[in-house]
């Protein structure tokens, strides 16, 4: 059993009393209160730090809105604490948070060149996590940070939706990017339109809203219209990512709660919702197999021409290439290709192409095309507008729509379109162009298969750690990973593996170990507030295994969060919760 003074010190805060809540030392605790919340909002809403307002050096401290309202934060709690004459009480979850956190600082302090950036990742982890974690003081706090997390989880989804309507993200425009070694500004890209928000990117943002659904179906659960309202859109602001790591863990994570909530409705209404749900499947797969295209496949050395065939020059040279990417590069920025006459022959109609390239460089690419333009020199090679490439190296989708092709060969060499990139160095594996517009069906379809390979190259990573591991048995550093020109790969365990050697599969194990203790323990009891967040914190978890979680800054600002949240309010901690809250206590 624990000492007296910590069981009183539990059911006080159980009862939602604060000690000195009239005065000094509740003003403070509200103004750490506002802080949190504006904290996590600026840290969720991660662009905002990122645009060129949100961004003041004053020598070599650069101030942001979510470090303004952090240290503000901190400062509230650490007065609240003087106030009261209290010191701040830790159990094994708040160790394990520091330890990590301290092994993390001593690795990255082993490698002088990568320390800065570490301690501003770890900062941000540790310091979110106990700002959270020591200044929650009873079930009102719980609620309001709750709500908070929801509410900016639906103003993404709003952004997101208008985006996406606007195939345009305004913040792009003003964002500096110099880590990657170019002071430059970037734009979101008019490729298959995935939408990026105010997080700032499809995958991170499909993480978020993962983390989100759980907490909003909590907050909002005694609201049926608002909550139906809020799903609906945290859904398709979840389907415009067009994150296949994100849909399937949905499906995995989501849909089996969602089941098991409306498992009487469902049961009443199957006979309905079977025949419901074969009628727009029959839709899309006939909409998706039944459209007008031509094609070519440039991958492994062989050129696979079904209506559509590449075209050289002497301005357009290619060379087949292998290793990072396979398929086929410009030398000379431009790669030429000839329409079949049987699938348009000076048709009236638009048309779509649609080019799968390996993203690399930090230039731009755009389709030059034979249209019915009669102005002269414009004709012949009507500009599409420009794609910015973000050199990701990773496999990526773009569309160009063409209002009026006119594909009578008067191109080089007969050509009717050309490809062309600023770098001369991207990789062409794969173009199609279809008649119209692309119907959503293909729409996803062309997304889902698009980056295929990139599963490939996520299972080709694990060989490749297994030899990191070898030849350094205790890691390479943090952001020291080899063999990439990122600081990191593209699965965090494997990160972990290489950087940290066999202490970082220590790590892994000792994290997966924690998972499934607490996923027995909420197996128990379902039902609870503290379900619901492991819920969230899991669906990020598993997410952030197949993506970039340690280096993705809303994900670790909600991770960090969630995790003090949960670990303050979880029934079967030794001694019973630090903050005792019910279902009903959260909600609206």
């Amino acid at each position: 059993m624990p000492p007296q003074e910590s069981a009183d010190h539990t059911q006080v805060i159980a009862a939602g009393k604060l000690p000195g809540a009239g005065g000094l030392g509740g003003f403070m605790h509200q103004a750490w209160r506002a802080g949190v919340v504006l904290t996590l909002a600026a840290g969720l809403f991660h662009l905002i730090n990122l645009v060129g307002p949100g961004r003041l050096n004053l020598g070599p401290l650069l101030v942001t809105p979510f470090r303004v309202f952090f240290a503000a934060s901190w400062m509230f709690l650490i007065a609240a604490f003087v106030v009261w004459r209290e010191r701040p009480r830790f159990d094994r979850a708040d160790t394990i948070v520091a330890a990590t956190a301290a092994i993390f600082l001593f690795r990255g302090f082993l490698h002088p060149q990568t320390f800065g950036i570490v301690f501003d990742w770890v900062a941000t982890a540790a310091g979110v996590y106990f700002l959270v974690r020591l200044g929650l003081r009873g079930r009102a706090d719980v609620k309001v940070l709750l709500i908070s997390v929801a509410a900016v989880g639906i103003a993404q989804a709003l952004f997101g939706l208008g985006e996406y309507m606007a195939k345009s993200n305004p913040m792009f425009n003003s964002i500096q990017v110099d880590v990657i070694g170019a002071a430059q500004q970037i734009q979101a890209s008019s490729q298959f339109y995935r939408i990026r928000a105010l997080v700032g990117h499809p995958g991170f943002l499909g993480a978020f809203l993962l983390g989100a659904m759980p907490l909003t179906m909590l907050v909002l659960w005694r609201r049926r219209l608002l909550l139906a309202g809020a799903m609906a859109l945290l859904v398709v602001a979840l389907f415009l990512t067009f994150s296949r790591g994100s849909w399937l863990l949905g499906a995995l994570v989501l849909l089996p709660i969602l089941a098991f909530r409306a498992r009487y409705w469902v049961r009443r209404n199957i006979k309905w919702l079977a025949p419901a749900a074969l009628v727009p499947l029959a839709l899309v797969a006939f909409n998706y197999w039944d459209q007008d295209e031509v094609s070519i496949s440039m991958h492994d050395y062989v050129l696979q021409e079904s209506g559509l065939r590449w075209v050289g020059g002497n301005d357009g040279p290619v060379v087949a290439i292998s290793g990072e990417s396979t398929g086929l590069q410009p030398l000379n920025k431009f790669i030429y290709f000839h329409v079949a006459r049987s699938f348009f022959n000076g048709d009236k109609e638009p048309v779509t192409i649609v080019i799968h390239y390996f993203d690399k460089g930090l230039g731009a690419i755009r389709v030059d095309y034979d249209s019915r333009d009669n102005s002269p020199g414009n004709g012949a090679y009507h500009p599409t507008a420009a794609i910015n490439k973000t050199n990701s190296h990773q496999w990526t989708t773009a569309a160009f729509y063409l209002k009026d092709p006119r594909f009578q060969g008067r191109e080089n060499e007969g050509a009717d379109f050309r490809v062309v990139d600023d770098d001369s160095i991207i990789t062409l594996d794969h173009v199609t162009v279809q008649k119209g517009k692309l119907a959503l069906p293909s729409l996803v379809m062309n997304q889902w298969l698009s980056r295929s390979v990139s599963i490939s190259t996520r299972e080709s990573l694990f060989p490749f750690a297994c030899n990191v591991l070898k030849s350094s048995p205790l890691g390479v550093g943090v952001f020291n990973t080899p063999g990439t020109d990122h600081h990191a790969v593209d699965s965090l365990p494997l990160t972990w593996l290489m950087e940290f050697g066999w202490p970082g599969l220590l790590l892994i194990l000792g994290l997966a170990f924690l998972f499934a203790s607490e996923g027995v323990k909420v197996w128990k009891e379902p039902h609870g507030a503290a379900a619901v967040l492991f819920m969230a914190l899991l669906a990020i978890i598993l997410h952030g295994a197949f993506l970039m979680i340690l280096y993705d800054k809303p994900s670790i600002v909600f991770m960090a969060a969630m995790a003090a949240i949960y670990a303050s309010i979880r029934p079967w901690r030794r001694g019973g919760a630090v903050v005792s809250v019910t279902n009903r206590d959260c909600m609206l």
